[in-house]
């Protein structure tokens, strides 16, 4: 089989590519995914994330290597394994981050500075939020694009009284946190539509499947690149190899293929064809294609721990969570796609400074009007409960995702490094204290019965810090391991994401960021596959 371009990974960048480059029918596609469609009915159901999460069908499953630091646990790092890949598992929380990530990110790569990019958001988004969309040029949100973005359904009087307590704090109220600021506390806006998840697959793909150029093939296994015969300085990829049912087949790509496989795996994929750091790859008996020693470096995330309290009045989502009322929550979101059901993991969000020196927000609030008995498991407390999350926005501690064999069925060895860096710790500290200030304010105080976790023994940074550690996961917004920059020692790809001396070979997804920006990486991702869209077109007559 022989098309223009070969994608691989139907996630959110896998889908937008595939749709924009198809769009023209002189141009023939082909989109892999190792997973299979989104028929599961929780996929939809945006609560459904609870169950998703966790389900080997739809979740690669990925666990990080057990680190000292963060008590030897092996955190789960839930990726997509479907159609729409992590956009049909995630939280659904539409953020941008702050003009100044991308600011910075022009420094080094011309072209991805924040006017460049906007013009790309706003391209991919069709906003539904009333009196925030609009298609002047003054506009900070897109009307008409693919991705739906809405408000949420619902809002709670807790959180409204939350909100007014970050007021009461000398916070900003900030109903667009994706506007001209990100500083204050506001409720999230959040890809959905009519009630219901709105993935990248539902954007992108499922309106142009019918497409005669574009090939879908799913649950099929991408193992490694292919190479044009000979020995060459600057070798040139011509097709991948790829398995399914059992059995090994080959495809050629005319003019590109392009990982789109995301942080984790397009590295991985790229060291199983020989491009990474020659001693690694020679341990495995990896025939190298092009020393880059940065690939699988450099790996960022976000770290979130939870603080939640006990509350004295039934104001939470805990009530509605099991027997009768789940029964009469599930009814009323049958009918009216309102209620429970139709919540995202966060509703509230904040982004504030964490001292008054620092020029931008950096830290993050995931809010909740939830408490759970079992975080991971997703139980909730059989009380009223509420969670803040706090999180650090640029972290400085730097892990790696590499490669363990030959095999590409084995999943590479992960190491977040979270909280490594004093800063990182410092400021996450700083964020479990203002989350305690939220909550000690009169507005909030008459509501508590106690604080549940970490609980009011912990009262020096040394106890806040050891909660943390021993109890933080993920945010779920790997970034940076094939880092887009001008240095071939260190970066992966050049600002117009062709791989460091590859011809033929593109990364595009969120590897490619230089630093993680300040918030959830979704709507990001699908940004840079927007330009990216634009960028591989306009290349054409050049590759």
């Amino acid at each position: 089989m022989t098309t223009d371009y070969i994608i691989v990974g139907a996630g959110s960048a896998g889908c937008v590519l595939a749709n924009r480059l198809s769009a023209d029918p002189k141009t023939s596609v082909t989109l892999i995914e190792a997973g299979g469609e989104d028929w599961n009915p929780l996929i939809h159901i945006p609560a459904g994330y609870i169950k998703t999460m966790v389900n080997p069908a739809m979740n690669w499953m990925f666990k990080s290597k057990p680190e000292p630091r963060t008590g030897n646990r092996a955190i789960a790092l839930p990726r997509g394994k479907v159609l729409g890949g992590s956009s049909a598992i995630n939280a659904m929380l539409y953020v941008r981050g702050q003009a100044e990530d991308y600011d910075q990110w022009g420094k080094e790569n011309k072209g991805w500075g924040y006017s460049d990019v906007l013009p790309y958001f706003k391209k991919s988004e069709d906003c539904q939020i009333e009196g925030l969309a609009g298609n002047d040029d003054t506009s900070y949100h897109g009307k008409g694009g693919p991705l739906a973005v809405n408000a949420l359904r619902n809002t709670y009087p807790v959180l409204d009284r939350l909100k007014k307590s970050a007021v009461v704090c000398g916070y900003p109220d900030n109903p667009d946190y994706n506007g001209a600021s990100q500083e204050g506390f506001g409720y999230f806006q959040v890809t959905q539509k009519h009630g219901l998840r709105f993935s990248a697959k539902k954007a992108y793909l499922q309106p142009i499947r019918r497409r005669a150029n574009l090939t879908i093939i799913t649950n099929a296994m991408v193992e490694n690149l292919r190479f044009e015969n000979g020995e060459h300085t600057s070798p040139r990829v011509t097709g991948v190899t790829y398995s399914k049912n059992g059995q090994t087949f080959t495809a050629d790509a005319k003019r590109e293929v392009i990982l789109s496989a995301g942080a984790i795996q397009s590295p991985q994929i790229l060291e199983l064809s020989g491009i990474g750091q020659p001693d690694r790859l020679k341990s495995f008996g990896i025939k190298l294609r092009r020393n880059l020693p940065g690939v699988g470096e450099n790996l960022a995330d976000h770290y979130i721990s939870r603080l939640s309290w006990r509350l004295n009045e039934n104001v939470s989502l805990n009530n509605v969570a099991r027997g009768l009322p789940l029964l009469a929550e599930t009814l009323r979101y049958v009918f009216t796609r309102r209620g429970a059901l139709s919540m995202p993991a966060g509703m509230l969000n904040g982004f504030v400074r964490s001292v008054g020196h620092v020029a931008t927000p950096d830290i993050q609030f995931h809010i909740a009007n939830a408490s759970f008995e079992n975080p991971a498991k997703r139980v909730f407390h059989k009380f009223p409960g509420l969670t803040i999350g706090p999180c650090q926005l640029r972290p400085l501690s730097r892990g790696t995702v590499h490669i363990q064999s030959a095999n590409p069925n084995e999943h590479p060895e992960i190491c977040p490094e979270f909280l490594a860096h004093p800063q990182d710790q410092k400021v996450h500290v700083q964020g479990m204290r203002i989350a305690r200030n939220l909550m000690d304010t009169d507005l909030m105080r008459s509501l508590v019965v106690q604080e549940l976790t970490p609980g009011l023994n912990a009262s020096t940074d040394d106890d806040l810090l050891a909660y943390a550690l021993e109890t933080g996961v993920t945010l779920y917004h790997p970034v940076s391991t094939c880092r887009m920059g001008p240095n071939p020692n260190e970066d992966i790809v050049d600002e117009r994401l062709r791989v460091h001396g590859v011809r033929g070979l593109r990364v595009v997804d969120a590897s490619i960021m230089p630093e993680l920006i300040s918030g959830n990486t979704n709507a990001p991702t699908i940004m840079i596959a927007e330009k990216a869209s634009d960028m591989i077109r306009e290349d054409q007559g050049r590759t």
